[in-house]
C-alpha cells in the first residue's frame, strides 16, 4: 500500500513525509550484506549501493535548484549540475562500493538531506508554495514552474521508488547466488 502523500502546501506534514521516506530507505539497506553492493543484473545500470549515491546526487541536485530559486527571488533560474566530481560519484553509482565505505556513503545522503530539509524548513509557508521559472540544464528553452513543495515531493517518491528497487535488487541478488 502507497503513502498518503502530504498536501502540496503543508510544509510540515511534507518535510515529515520526506524524513519518513528517508527512514523507510535506509531501513531497505540494513538487511543488505556488504557484498551485495556491487550488485548490478543484467540490464540494470546501477549496483545496489551505487542507488545510494545516486538518491544523494539527485538530492544535491534540488537543493542547488531550491538556492538559485531562493537567490533570484523566485525569478527565472538555469540549473546546471558542476562537472567535478561527478566521474567519480558515476563510478561508484555503476561500480558499487565495499562494506568499509557504506557509513560514508550513507552519512553523504543523510547530510545531504538534512541540508534540504533545513532549506525547506526556513521557507516561509508563502515560499514554500511559490513556484519559480527553472530551466533544467543547459540546453533547455522552456522553463518548468517549480515550487520547494514540488521539490519535496519528488524527492520523497524518489525515495519510495529506489526502496522498492533495492528491495527488488536485493531479492535478484539473493536468487543468483543459489
Amino acid at each position: 500500500m502507497a503513502e498518503p502523500t502530504a498536501p502540496a502546501s503543508d510544509r510540515d506534514a511534507g518535510l515529515a513525509a520526506f524524513t519518513q521516506a528517508r527512514d523507510r530507505y535506509q531501513d531497505a539497506y540494513r538487511v543488505v550484506p556488504d557484498e551485495a553492493l556491487r550488485y548490478v543484473p543484467h540490464g540494470e545500470d546501477y549496483t545496489l549501493g551505487g542507488l545510494v549515491v545516486h538518491v544523494t546526487d539527485v538530492i544535491e541536485h534540488y537543493a542547488r535548484t531550491l538556492e538559485q530559486m531562493i537567490a533570484a527571488g523566485f525569478g527565472q533560474v538555469r540549473v546546471v549540475d558542476p562537472e567535478e566530481g561527478r566521474a567519480e560519484r558515476e563510478a561508484l553509482i555503476r561500480e558499487g562500493y565495499g562494506g568499509a565505505e557504506r557509513a560514508r556513503v550513507f552519512a553523504e545522503m543523510g547530510t545531504a538531506h538534512d541540508a534540504l530539509a533545513a532549506k525547506v524548513r526556513a521557507l516561509s509557508a508563502a515560499d514554500y508554495t511559490r513556484k519559480a521559472p527553472v530551466l533544467y540544464g543547459a540546453d533547455a528553452t522552456e522553463p518548468y514552474p517549480t515550487s520547494a513543495a514540488d521539490i519535496l515531493g519528488w524527492l520523497t517518491d524518489h525515495y519510495r521508488e529506489h526502496t522498492t528497487q533495492a528491495a527488488e535488487l536485493l531479492e535478484t541478488w539473493k536468487s543468483s547466488r543459489m
